[in-house]
């Protein structure tokens, strides 16, 4: 009989940890989700935005806001100062819809207005996308573009002819446009610039 007593407050410890550890990793991610949805918010109060994308104007160098630290700790994607390079950054289609990896969406423009530019496609936790290819992003120079000098690019899952990032199995998408020495008065005034449509043409 005694040794059954001394069985049962066992237990009951064992079950307080694994109810303590459950809850903390429940609040770890609740933290987690908190804190991205805080920086978000703030960039998108403090941005200055074309069409769907967005640029925080205090990206890069010692002047940064707090926040803005933050996402480049977080996200690794605004590291050099605006003065050498301007981030655009789109989360949304030209309606406001949010990026899908179910969708497939058409980039159309011309060239951005920068010495050299960049579009990169990342997942929604801002890490590159996995996929056979190992296709990631274009640039000024390898991108294919019409007769007249514009160019469209695809983003889907499936493969699609001319300029085509794969976005896999990702759900959420996010999309990074990196303007090296912007021209003219992009580099003081960034809402003057150029950027591609984001045009949404069907979703599974």
């Amino acid at each position: 009989m005694p040794a059954t007593g001394h069985g049962r407050p066992r237990g009951r410890g064992m079950r307080r940890i694994i109810v303590g550890f459950v809850l903390l990793v429940l609040g770890a991610a609740l933290g987690l989700g908190s804190a991205w949805a805080g920086l978000n918010i703030s960039l998108d109060r403090t941005a200055t935005r074309v069409g769907a994308w967005q640029t925080p104007l205090d990206a890069g160098g010692t002047d940064r806001g707090l926040y803005t630290r933050a996402v480049v700790a977080l996200g690794a994607l605004l590291a050099l100062s605006r003065s050498e390079t301007i981030y655009f950054i789109a989360r949304a289609d030209d309606q406001g819809e949010p990026l899908r990896g179910n969708c497939t969406y058409e980039l159309s423009g011309r060239d951005l207005p920068a010495r050299w530019w960049s579009v990169t496609l990342y997942a929604g936790d801002h890490f590159l996308i996995a996929n056979p290819e190992q296709r990631w992003s274009f640039n000024d120079a390898n991108l294919a573009r019409e007769a007249d000098g514009s160019f469209r690019l695809t983003i889907a899952r499936d493969q699609a002819p001319g300029n085509w990032l794969p976005s896999g199995t990702a759900d959420r998408l996010v999309l990074l446009a990196r303007l090296y020495n912007p021209q003219g008065t992009v580099a003081t005034d960034p809402a003057t610039a150029v950027l591609p449509t984001i045009t949404r043409k069907a979703c599974s």
